[in-house]
């Protein structure tokens, strides 16, 4: 079997590189012929006159046009186009699901405008005061690993990130005071909980993630937590992904977002499984 792994040309840390050669590793396991491209090199690949057409891709990259492409090709992308794009966007993933049986925290959009400084706005500022005390979050709609989500405790702090984002689209959204410098993520593949960690931050850091200092350990999540994760990734046509939760009063669960490829070295690390292998199962079982 033919398969080809996708990544991004630009963005490459340890932990990419990790998850990269596991999922390598795991494809001659399983007797696939993996071949890695970074998403630039692709773009010329798949035009070429002498592509070869594979059974299937692997689209470990957020690089959602070419994912699109690929599947406009006539082959079987993993996760699809359409599911990166929505869970690459916040505002996206809070739409799609806001009709489904998934509590989220409360939350605003930002509108649509076009050479404006939003920060100026006093309508717009008086609204999301009307809606939220401090503090609460701000969120650019998109970022990875806690990236770009910052605590908003006065005026002068919510117009500089408004500011700061100029006609880039962010949310606003309710503070779990519960859920300080604590998550949990629960990978699913297929219709299959892996397992789940609670990260903790001890730093001071309201965020949780293990690249701001969180740390990983094994976590049991209850009926609640993994009905709201399944349904998540049910709602959103994932083939495999980490759903991130916060812990509301008496730990209700709430969801925070849905990661599409979301990176499984820690994961792997806390509790002794392999992710790739389970990934690659999933495939060949699909086709």
């Amino acid at each position: 079997m033919l398969g080809y792994l996708i990544t991004n040309k630009y963005f490459i840390s340890d932990s990419f590189i990790k998850v990269k050669n596991d999922i390598l590793e795991s494809a001659k396991n399983h007797y696939i012929d993996l071949i890695a491209y970074d998403n630039v090199s692709f773009y010329k690949t798949l035009s070429s006159s002498n592509f070869i057409k594979p059974d299937f891709v692997l689209f470990w990259d957020k690089d959602v046009k070419l994912a699109k492409l690929i599947e406009n090709k006539g082959i079987r992308v993993f996760n699809s186009s359409e599911s990166i794009r929505i869970c690459d966007d916040k505002a996206l993933t809070y739409l799609n699901l806001i009709n489904f049986d998934i509590k989220m925290p409360k939350t605003i959009i930002s509108p649509l405008i076009y050479y404006h400084d939003l920060s100026n706005d006093d309508e717009f500022i008086e609204y999301i005061l009307s809606e939220f005390e401090y503090p609460f979050i701000f969120k650019e709609c998109v970022g990875s690993f806690g990236q770009q989500v910052y605590l908003i405790n006065e005026l002068e702090d919510l117009k500089l990130r408004i500011k700061k984002c100029d006609v880039w689209p962010f949310i606003i959204q309710e503070y779990i005071k519960e859920s300080f410098g604590r998550d949990l993520r629960i990978y699913i593949v297929g219709d299959k909980v892996m397992g789940s960690i609670k990260r903790e931050n001890k730093t001071g850091d309201f965020r949780a993630n293990i690249e701001l200092g969180g740390v990983a350990t094994p976590y049991t999540p209850d009926a609640r937590q993994v009905e709201m994760a399944l349904n998540a990734k049910k709602a959103l046509e994932l083939d495999f992904c980490g759903v991130d939760l916060l812990f509301g009063k008496d730990d209700e669960p709430l969801l925070c977002e849905v990661n599409s490829n979301a990176y499984f070295v820690s994961f792997n690390k806390t509790l002794g499984l392999n992710v790739a292998d389970s990934i690659l199962d999933y495939i060949l079982n699909v086709l």
